[in-house]
Order: C-alpha cells, then structure tokens, then sequence
C-alpha cells in the first residue's frame, strides 16, 4: 500500500495536531491537560506498581494469544516522549521482551504524529506506534495504518463488547474495522470536587453532594448528581467571597467544550456528528438546552465566571473553584495542589436518567503499513490486547480509565481514599460512554470552543451559539475536504 501525504496533512501534523500529539495534551494525557507538559517530569505514579493477577473470569471474552517465539527478531516502538507515558511504554516492551524473545527499542518522539506523517511519507516508519485514536484519521485516510480486524482482533477471538469499554474502541474503529489497539478510556464524566470546601459548608451542602452516600448504595445513590439543579445548588453553597470579590468560584466547565455539549445532546438522544453522513447536527433545540445548561444557567445564578486560568483543571489546581467539570484529572491534580478532592459523575439534563457521556477515547497502539518488521508490530499489538498489558498500562497516573472492561475491579482502583472511590464511580460511567466520532477536521474542536467561549463572554445567546457553531463547523469540513 503506498502512502500519500498531502500539505494538509503536513500542516496539521505540525500545527493544528501539535496540541495533542506533541505536547500529550489530551483529555487522558497528563497532569495539566491543555498545557505543555514537561518532558522532564517525574515519571513515578500515584500507588506501588501492582502485578497482574487475572482469575478465569477475568479473562472471559478476552484474546486466546499464545506468545510466539521471537529470539533474534529486533523491532522499534514510537511513543511520546513525556514521562508517564515512557515508564508504560518501557513496562510494556518489558512483558513483550519476556514473553517473546524478541528485541523492542524504545524512540520516544517529543512530536509522535508529526513524525509519524514524515516516516510514513519517506518510508521509514516503526514497527509499532502509540498514537491517539482520535488523530489518527488522516493516517487510516491515506493508508497509513495497518487494518488489524483479523490479524489482531479476529484471529484472537475477542469478544468485543465484554473485552472493551465502548468509547475506547470505538476511537480506532473505522466503518465498523480496527486499526489500533486502545490502551485508555474517556476522562470527561467527572465533576472534581473539593472535599474540605464540602466539609465547611455544613449539612446540606453534604446532602447535596452525591460523593456522601457510602458505596454500599451505589449505583441507585452515590454515583451522579441527579440533576443540573442539585449540581447548582451545591456549588452555590461552596462559593466564597470576600466582599463583592469571589474568591472561589462554586463551578467551572471551561475547555472540552465539544466532548461537553455532544454528551449533553446524546443524553436529549441528538448526536452532534453524523460520521457517515459527514454532518454535523448543532443547529437544533438540543443544542441550544446543552448550551443553556453549560453556560447560561450557571453563569446567570452567578456560581460560574470565565477564568484567566483556561480550563477547568488549572483554575482548580489553583483553588479558583469548588467543582471542576469536563476533565477528571482536576481531583487528582488538585490533591497534589493541597485540594483534597474525589470525583462524582455529571448528571444528564434529564434527571432520573442515568447519564450518558460522548468520550474521545485516549492512547492506543497501531501498526504502520511500511514498517519494516511488520509482523513483530502485529505481534505486539496482539500482546497489547491482553489482560495483562492492558492492566500494566492502566496503572499511569497511579490509575487510568481503563479501555478493558475486565479491569473494572482489579486492585489498581481499590482503596480507601476519595481519588480511588472517585476513579469507582468514573468506572461505571465508563460503560455509558460512546465515541464522538471520526472524519471531521480536529481545527472544529477548536473553533466550537472559541463560540462557546463568546457565549461566556456574553457576546451571543445560545441559539446564536448554536447556528454559528453549525455554520463554522460545516464550512471548515467542506475546506478540509477539498484539501
């Protein structure tokens, strides 16, 4: 198969994707998502690394592999070069090593798809590669990626809907084939939440906060807000002022705008992004309540500001807000702050429903159609599908949404702090999430957010948003298809 790269694709692996490729600032990619991490920090995670230990009915569902014997056979991963994902890679390649006999060299790349594009384009690509699902269209478009249906997914006999949570797969499915093996599930279902601001605010602020029901009455209590209104109420109580000034504000939900509203209109049973149509579906009433409710609503009660911060993580880090909604790293990264927090689940906008989440799914391994030992890459992306290396990699951040179903009650989420029961509650969430959808240009995800943006601002009113989202949205798909 031969690989076309067109300035388009190019441009974007140098531009419009650096933000996710290069600087690992996806939803599931680090301590300061929409940042750039440093490449230099430190790599050890949050808990002991822990065996894998899968009993009979762990595997249910899973790969029947049988590893090969690979002495003398030398092969090389591409990853991101940013610390946490490194230790993974070297853990994984590891087992492989152990497993097989063969040879793995690790080549960290500081811009993972960029360089992909360049190797692909000169024909010198790795054997095996961890890209993010989501960037890889244009690669699956130009040919880039090897088809795994059979040679992973199918030779192994998996069961596909009891082996992986349905955002995480779903992020390297293309009309209905595989072309990667995902490692991480979503990271937007969560609402960080500060335990002492909780604490302070006395009785009803505990009776409006789900995180109080012991997990005992989970799934019935304890999970999820059961409604936008409980989830206001609550961060009304939380916010503190000094005089006129707020010094904390009760909610923020700035970044992830796109993942946010299309979970929003899914639970109103409206999907943003028609994939095989190649339409979008922002121009509607679902919109324009998803909108009213993220925006609107809260801005107007007064428990919401935009922030210099950027996005909700950061101005919880730095204690700018009691609830951070729309990434669930801000508990954690906010303990590490000095915020004790946990994670509860967003509510749907149509309360007693349980909610339903739009995920972008996270990191994955594939194999380039001109790698030079191709059935080693295949190999390792079929070790990847299993239990075992599906748990050594879960463990990055000291517990990762995992893409393995099987997972769910492994001891990488036990525990008796408010991040592990926090991390429970995003677990059953997890199988209530699909993916957003592949085909349109990732420029949109940025575009909607600069709209969304002016609807915090003031600027325009949710169904203004909403037709200018439709409007910019359809005409840059068009310029991207064209190119």
């Amino acid at each position: 198969m031969t690989f076309h790269v067109s300035r388009r694709h190019l441009l974007l692996g140098a531009g419009a994707l650096a933000a996710g490729w290069g600087s690992g600032c996806s939803t599931n990619s680090g301590p300061n998502p929409g940042s750039q991490p440093s490449l230099v920090a430190p790599s050890g995670t949050a808990a002991p690394e822990l065996e894998p230990d899968a009993t009979k009915v762990d595997l249910t569902g899973g790969p029947q592999w049988t590893a090969p014997d690979l002495g003398g056979v030398t092969m090389t991963l591409w990853g991101l070069n940013y610390a946490p994902h490194v230790e993974r890679y070297k853990l994984l390649i590891k087992r492989f090593e152990e497993a097989t006999g063969a040879k793995v060299t690790l080549q960290p790349q500081d811009d993972v798809g960029k360089q992909m594009l360049t190797s692909l384009s000169g024909g010198n690509p790795p054997d095996v590669v961890c890209l993010m699902g989501k960037m890889s269209d244009q690669l699956v478009n130009q040919g880039g990626l090897l088809d795994l249906t059979d040679a992973v997914y199918g030779d192994l006999k998996i069961d596909m809907e009891k082996w992986w949570m349905p955002d995480a797969i779903g992020a390297y499915t293309w009309e209905g084939k595989q072309f990667g093996v995902p490692v991480e599930g979503n990271a937007h279902a969560g609402v960080g939440s500060r335990l002492d601001l909780i604490a302070a605010a006395g009785t009803e602020a505990a009776e409006l906060f789900p995180g109080s029901h012991k997990e005992s009455d989970w799934p019935t209590k304890g999970v999820h807000f059961d409604s936008f209104d409980q989830m206001f109420e609550l961060a009304k109580l939380l916010q503190k002022k000094n005089g006129d000034k707020v010094e904390v504000w009760g909610q923020n939900r700035q970044g992830w705008e796109v993942q946010q509203l299309a979970s929003v209109m899914w639970q109103q049973d409206t999907l943003w992004w028609d994939e095989r149509s190649g339409q979008f579906n922002l121009d509607n009433d679902a919109a324009v309540v998803a909108l009213e409710w993220m925006v609107t609503k809260p801005y107007d009660l007064g428990i919401e500001s935009r922030l210099a911060a950027g996005n909700s993580v950061n101005a919880y880090v730095a204690g700018q807000t009691a609830l951070a909604i729309g990434n669930d790293s801000a508990a954690g990264e906010g303990t590490k702050a000095g915020f004790k927090g946990t994670n509860v689940v967003h509510p749907s906008v149509v309360p007693g429903e349980e909610p339903r989440f739009i995920g972008e799914g996270g990191w994955g391994f594939a194999v380039p159609v001109k790698a030079k030992n191709q059935a080693a890459g295949v190999e390792f992306a079929r070790f990847v599908t299993t239990y075992d290396a599906q748990f050594t990699y879960s463990q990055i951040y000291g517990g990762m949404s995992p893409a393995c179903r099987a997972l769910v009650d492994t001891e990488i989420y036990k525990g008796d702090s408010p991040l592990k029961q926090g991390q429970r509650r995003l677990l059953i969430a997890g199988a209530n999430t699909q993916y957003q959808g592949h085909g349109f240009d990732p420029q949109i995800e940025t575009m909607l957010g600069t709209v969304v943006g002016s609807l915090r601002e003031g600027k325009i009113n949710p169904r203004e948003a909403a037709t200018q989202m439709q409007k910019q949205a359809t005409e840059q798909q068009q310029r991207y298809a064209r190119t």
